[in-house]
């Protein structure tokens, strides 16, 4: 059966999700879609680990690793800046 929507949001990353609950508290009818199997856009966290294989379509993690469910990959890289002598190379 074929339905209507007053807005199709496509994708689930922060800006996506404020203006698809935006239209929503409007009154809007929105459909929210994602073609990945995960929430967040580029800013996201995968897991299981066997997601993030998939995503890049490379054969899966070696079977010496821990289950892919305590694994939380973020696809966003991090910067964490260190005050002190580990900053400057000296020790």
């Amino acid at each position: 059966r074929m339905q209507e929507y007053d807005i199709i949001v496509l994708g689930t990353g922060f800006k996506e999700c404020v203006l698809s609950g935006l239209m929503s508290l409007s009154g809007k009818k929105v459909l929210h879609i994602d073609r990945n199997p995960f929430y967040g856009g580029e800013s996201a966290s995968i897991s299981p680990l066997e997601e993030l294989y998939k995503k890049f379509k490379v054969p899966g993690p070696a079977k010496s690793m821990r289950p892919g469910k305590e694994w939380n990959i973020d696809l966003i890289p991090k910067f964490f800046l260190l005050p002190g002598p580990a900053l400057c190379g000296n020790h």
